[in-house]
């Protein structure tokens, strides 16, 4: 991701593997990304994960990730 790109949320879940699956799911179609939290989750106060793309790549993360995840704990934002 270039440093100048904003960063959007596309996901998020209070699985940090499930994260790390639709991370490399996203990496393997060209979509860089980044987990926010993903060394806290399980502390106190953190419940959640988020991943983020450039903005430029949101709407495509987003319909990716729609395509592929079919549970309920997850949001797509």
């Amino acid at each position: 991701m270039n440093d100048n790109e904003r960063l959007v949320s596309v996901y998020r879940s209070s699985d940090v593997g499930r994260a790390e699956v639709i991370r490399a799911a996203l990496i393997g179609e060209g979509i860089e990304c980044a987990i926010e939290n993903e060394h806290q989750a399980g502390l106190t106060g953190v419940t959640e994960v988020r991943l983020h793309v450039s903005e430029g790549d949101a709407e495509r993360a987003r319909e990716f990730i729609r395509s592929h995840e079919h549970s309920h704990d997850h949001e797509i934002e």
